[in-house]
């Protein structure tokens, strides 16, 4: 786990190849640039502020000891009237031959126009922001680091099924050293002969196949796994801008939530110092120290769930960057704004049966199933082949000793298929039975990515209104602890009252907090499953985190 990563990352070459993709429709060609834009050395967001952040250590450790040594010699400078004049004077050469911090102290202005221009380049150098997450995740995320390589080894696919259809050439040579005893029948009965001789073979075979239907089938079959493999590259890329936001927004709610919950802690220790003092000059109760006692233990029970709370959100995050939240800060901690959404459901779903790449995937099995039943029913079929070889021979073979061949042969050669036992039927059986289960897969994905859409664009549509409430309970919650806390300073409401509005107010801020980015992560699987998940889309929802409003109090 590393701030930041060594170096640009070995699939370069692989994610270059990532700018296009087979599918029709509005693909996240956007993502696969976006990742090849990693290939090149210009650093990224969250990298320059890295880089601002380490400069600024520097040059406050410079100020730091330019202060120090600037005291240092005003101290001298005092003390050289005393009877160590003589002393201080041959100390101050000594003091001033080290001029770099002097020097830098009085180049500090400088020093801090360059600080500002990179903070201008860099104004959210201390934040985390969506998109700098997810540009890390894309570097460091094992399960898509495997998607890349996956999608490399599939293309090789559409070589290896049209290798079936070109022409194979094939060397072969063998030299041996043999010994035999051979013996044979005559006239005047066995003769035994022993033989010791070496013995040379070596050929050369060119065979261009003329017809083969299993070929064909095989060479269709390759790139229909070629193009399923891009679309499964595209499903997982898109499921990646989830993940990261999902474990994004965890991590800010974890924020939120701890922050609020040490807000709460210290109201209610100073609520309850103020009852104590009140009881102690005879104007409380115990029962009000004891109330806000028992609440201020929740509240500390609260606060500590929340700080483990946090801690886990940050390790998710962390494992899917490879990024030390140590030191960050969220970039945003208020309601988050309405996003677009444009159409009705009816448009939704008829955009998701049209480009959503898991449900192209399904089609890619469908087909690919199909293809199967006709490879295996090329088991019945014959092949038809040209060949051309040349051989020499030399006493390779008991039959041929002491005999040299030159052989050269072109022909046809023809393979009938006649009876393999039964294994060709039972084959193509069990490839049409998993041609049906997979168009049973692809109805049932279907009916699931149809249901989803609809529920995410519920989600989205009742989101924005709910939003809107929760954001007044907000306020009115805030509005009646400040009203209960005068009306409790006047004696016209008790210890409990206000107890109770700031119990109000904590769970109105949780709940409306956590609907806002339930809101925006239901935006984004929208367009997710609708297949239009897109850069765009990342750059919206990192906006609505960005100029969102604090209702913290």
């Amino acid at each position: 786990m590393t701030q930041v990563p060594p170096h640009r990352g070995p699939w370069a070459a692989a994610v270059s190849q990532c700018v296009y993709t087979q599918h029709a429709g509005t693909l996240t060609r956007q993502f696969a640039a976006k990742a090849a834009s990693h290939c090149d050395f210009v650093p990224l967001p969250w990298e320059t502020a890295l880089a601002v952040n380490t400069a600024r250590i520097h040059v406050s450790k410079i100020n730091r000891q330019a202060t120090a040594m600037d005291s240092a010699l005003k101290r001298q400078s005092r003390d050289s009237s005393g009877p160590w004049t003589a002393r201080t004077e041959t100390s101050v050469p000594t003091v001033g031959a080290v001029h770099g911090p002097r020097h830098l102290a009085a180049a500090w202005p400088c020093w801090s126009a360059w600080l500002l221009l990179l903070l201008c380049l860099s104004p959210l150098a201390s934040a985390l922001t969506l998109e700098q997450a997810f540009d890390a995740a894309l570097r460091h995320e094992p399960d898509f680091q495997a998607a890349i390589h996956d999608r490399r080894a599939a293309g090789e696919f559409k070589v290896l099924g049209r290798a079936n259809l070109l022409p194979t050439l094939a060397y072969s040579y063998s030299w041996g050293k043999n010994w035999s005893e051979v013996e044979q029948d005559s006239l005047f009965g066995p003769v035994t002969e022993e033989r010791d001789y070496r013995s040379y073979s070596s050929s050369l075979r060119l065979e261009q196949p003329l017809f083969d239907y299993s070929a064909w089938v095989a060479r269709d079959i390759g790139r229909l796994r070629a193009a399923r493999a891009e679309l499964e590259f595209e499903a997982r890329l898109q499921e990646l801008v989830v993940r990261v936001s999902r474990a994004y927004t965890d991590t800010l709610v974890a924020w939120s939530r701890r922050r609020w919950a040490r807000e709460q802690t210290s109201v209610l220790t100073a609520l309850l110092e103020r009852n104590e003092a009140l009881r102690k000059a005879g104007e409380g109760t115990l029962t009000e120290v004891l109330e806000t006692r028992s609440r201020l233990a929740l509240a500390r029970a609260e606060w500590l769930a929340a700080e483990e709370q946090a801690q886990v959100a940050e390790r998710g995050l962390t494992q899917l960057t490879g990024l030390d939240l140590s030191g960050w800060q969220p970039r945003a901690r208020g309601a988050v704004s309405a996003l677009p959404l444009d159409g009705d459901l009816a448009r939704w779903r008829e955009q998701a049966l049209r480009h959503s790449p898991v449900l192209a995937v399904r089609r890619e099995d469908v087909a690919l199933s199909e293809r199967e039943v006709d490879r295996r029913k090329a088991g019945h079929w014959p092949t038809v082949s040209l060949y051309a070889s040349t051989r020499r021979t030399d006493s390779d073979s008991e039959n041929t000793y002491g005999q040299h061949y030159d052989t050269d042969s072109v022909g046809v050669q023809v393979q009938v298929p006649l009876y393999a036992g039964g294994g060709v039927a039972a084959a193509r059986r069990q490839a049409a039975a998993r041609h049906d289960a997979e168009q049973q897969r692809l109805l049932s994905s279907r009916q699931q990515l149809l249901l989803a859409v609809e529920q995410r664009f519920r989600d989205c549509r009742g989101g924005a209104s709910r939003l809107e409430a929760l954001a007044e309970a907000v306020a009115s919650a805030e509005a009646l602890v400040e009203a209960t806390r005068q009306s409790l300073l006047g004696g016209e409401r008790n210890n409990q009252d206000l107890l109770e509005a700031r119990r109000q107010l904590h769970e109105a801020r949780l709940e409306w907090l956590g609907a806002g980015y339930d809101y925006l992560n239901a935006w984004l699987e929208l367009h997710q499953q609708s297949g239009v998940l897109g850069v765009r889309e990342l750059k919206i929802v990192d906006q609505a985190l960005y100029f969102s409003r604090s209702h913290s109090s």
